[in-house]
């Protein structure tokens, strides 16, 4: 079956990097640009192919879309995001960052690994299971889902969360769409806190600050906490899918204070992110952290640090031996020609959204691509009829354990 698959996906060839051109040349940036013109182009491009297309929204502004064919009871879902992280500097990129332009077999552009490829890829994928009759549409629904907002943080409402509580998702399997090189079982989780300093100004140049009898600074307060946690290790679950992988902390990724050039600080923030492992639990590490924070407070008296909670998502995963992961292996292994590894992933996505609701999702799993959230983002060309037909197989054979 995977020759004949690689074949027919090969023919869809030009259309799968047409469309994907045209995502990547619509901005889509989290924060700056609504993703409902990438959406309606999705939509439009399902229409063509015969499939069912609808956009529901819990923002209007932000309309998911969502692809379908199939009217069983059999559910499958293939989840990429709209949205992007922002170009940066154009001049830090060698091909425009919206160009979408193709060179040495790969297409560059914002986007196009993280995570439009993923999504002409998949729409393409659902044709194929029809065009080439592997699945009953009695019996099978598979569907494409196009999901806002991922870049915030991956907890919005407005995205996955929203087609989950309003009953679009229902699924036995799903692949979240992300380019990459290995068949991902699952993600780290995230907790992101923002750290407030309070201390108290007074005039750099004071006598009262020279003999150390007024003014608490802030901006070293909070840097001292943030040595002190970069000297943090918690222990962690071990998971044989994270290799290599734990807990780690990582201060100040973003940090501010002060008030004048002429003033001892009186405030001060930094962003914490850590990244936790599947099982671990956030409020521990909150409470260590807290814990760090206290010892620096009480040898510096008047500074205040308040901790607030900007985001916090679990880490998830599927077993290593689950049919889904073993099968789209083999899969990837008979279209490719390598082995590819069943491992989680680093960084965290909303697969974990997916996970919880009891819909077993590889968190991680498609074309070959590299530099997101870097200039010159790229995907490979070749390697997009090839995840078409993976897709194509895996979820035929996934379902297919299903019904018979």
């Amino acid at each position: 079956m995977s020759a004949d698959l690689l074949s027919a996906a090969r023919q869809r060839q030009g259309e799968i990097v047409a469309l994907l051109q045209d995502l990547v040349r619509i901005p889509s940036v989290n924060g700056r640009d609504s993703e409902a013109a990438v959406a309606q182009r999705i939509a439009e491009e399902a229409a063509r192919l015969g499939l069912r297309a609808s956009l529901p929204a819990a923002d209007p502004a932000r309309p998911n879309v969502l692809a379908e064919w199939g009217d069983g009871p059999q559910g499958f879902a293939l989840i990429g995001h709209m949205d992007t992280v922002a170009e940066g500097d154009p001049a830090a990129w060698t091909h425009p960052p919206f160009g979408a332009l193709i060179e040495g077999g790969r297409l560059f552009g914002r986007g196009a690994a993280d995570n439009k490829a993923g999504i002409a890829c998949g729409l393409h994928a659902i044709a194929l299971l029809r065009d080439l009759n592997l699945l009953d549409p009695a019996q099978a629904r598979v569907m494409l889902a196009g999901v806002v907002d991922e870049e915030s943080g991956a907890s919005s409402p407005l995205g996955v969360r929203h087609l989950l509580d309003a009953g679009w998702l229902r699924a036995r399997g799903a692949i979240y769409t992300y380019a990459g090189d290995i068949v991902c079982v699952g993600h780290r989780g995230l907790l992101r806190l923002i750290l407030r300093a309070a201390g108290r100004a007074i005039h750099s140049g004071s006598p009262a600050w020279s003999r150390g009898e007024g003014g608490v600074n802030a901006v070293t307060g909070l840097a001292a906490i943030l040595v002190a946690l970069e000297r943090l290790r918690l222990d962690a679950p071990a998971h044989p899918a994270f290799a290599g992988l734990g807990c780690t902390i990582t201060p100040g990724t973003l940090i501010q204070g002060g008030e004048f050039e002429s003033m001892v600080p009186a405030r001060a923030e930094a962003l914490i992110d850590v990244r936790l492992m599947p099982g671990q639990d956030a409020e521990e590490v909150i409470h260590a952290i807290q814990a760090v924070i206290d010892a620096e407070l009480a040898r510096r008296p008047g500074l205040t640090v308040a901790v607030e909670v900007k985001n916090s998502l679990p880490g998830a995963a599927i077993p290593v031996e689950h049919p889904l992961a073993q099968i789209a292996a083999r899969h990837a292994h008979a279209i490719t020609g390598r082995e590819w590894a069943i491992a989680g992933a680093g960084p965290a996505n909303e697969g974990y959204m997916l996970i919880e609701a009891g819909i077993p999702t590889l968190c991680g799993f498609g074309p070959q691509g590299g530099n997101a959230h870097a200039p010159d983002e790229w995907v490979s060309v070749e390697s997009l009829p090839q995840t078409a037909a993976i897709y194509a197989g895996t979820i035929r054979d996934y379902l297919a354990g299903w019904s018979g």
